[in-house]
């Protein structure tokens, strides 16, 4: 209710009774229970209830900041070592290519020395091994071909470089039809197709200008695969010593 709309009397008596709870404070308890206003007994402890769960809160928020804060520094410490780990791989990833590198280095140097040495001892072999069928044989490597390119032999600039590739030739005779032949010998530790192929592709260059000539593939082992590719392509075989295939001479 607003003041204003109180009587002069009722107001004076409101004064009165004010006036009288401050004098004897021990009147305020009638008053209340003379107004039925017993719950604001009960305010105190509400608000001592009230202010132990705040408390309760305060205390579990506190607790949630701090594990959100053990939680972000344990995030941060993640991040950091998943960068080190991140770092010490691509540190590693770089050292294993630069070993590849080297190896991959090593494998062609063995490799290379390899070939040359079967070469080598190809050229040592060759006789041996063409004897039963040639004779005559003069034996090639590509710098001692090179000076017969324009002279002996007549072919044209793409050819003669493609021809030059090959590991040895062999110029020899039949020993049977007493034909001349320009053999061109591919040289490997294990003869496979493509060897097979290039001896056929190398041979065919020279029989396009005109010359009889064969392909050989040398080596100390030969696949199925290169074997028969050889008789597919009228290449000859070397291996073991002995020389074979249908393109053998008569």
């Amino acid at each position: 209710m607003d003041p204003s709309e109180l009587s002069p009397e009722e107001l004076q008596a409101l004064e009165r009774s004010i006036e009288a709870l401050r004098r004897f404070p021990h009147l305020r308890r009638a008053m209340i229970e003379a107004l039925q206003m017993d719950e604001l007994f009960a305010l105190p402890g509400q608000f001592e209830e009230l202010k132990r769960v705040v408390l309760q809160i305060l205390e579990r928020l506190i607790r949630v900041e701090q594990i959100a804060s053990e939680a972000k520094q344990e995030a941060q410490e993640a991040k950091r070592e998943a960068q080190e780990a991140k770092q010490i791989a691509l540190e590693v990833r770089e050292r294993v290519d630069k070993v590849e590198k080297r190896l991959a280095r090593v494998e062609r140097d063995v490799a290379e020395l390899k070939g040359d040495s079967e070469e080598l001892k190809a050229r040592r072999r060759l006789p041996a091994v063409l004897g039963r069928y040639f004779k005559k044989m003069r034996i090639y490597d590509a710098e001692q071909l090179y000076p017969l390119i324009g002279e002996t032999l007549v072919l044209d600039e793409e050819d003669a470089v493609e021809l030059l590739y090959a590991d040895l030739f062999v110029y020899a005779q039949s020993k049977v039809s007493q034909q001349e032949y320009w053999l061109v010998v591919e040289v490997s530790w294990g003869v496979g197709v493509k060897d097979v192929e290039r001896a056929h592709q190398r041979a065919a260059i020279l029989q396009k200008h005109g010359y009889p000539a064969l392909g050989v593939a040398m080596g100390r082992t030969v696949t199925r695969e290169a074997e028969r590719r050889a008789g597919e392509l009228g290449v000859l075989i070397a291996k073991d010593g002995t020389l074979r295939g249908a393109a053998l001479p008569s």
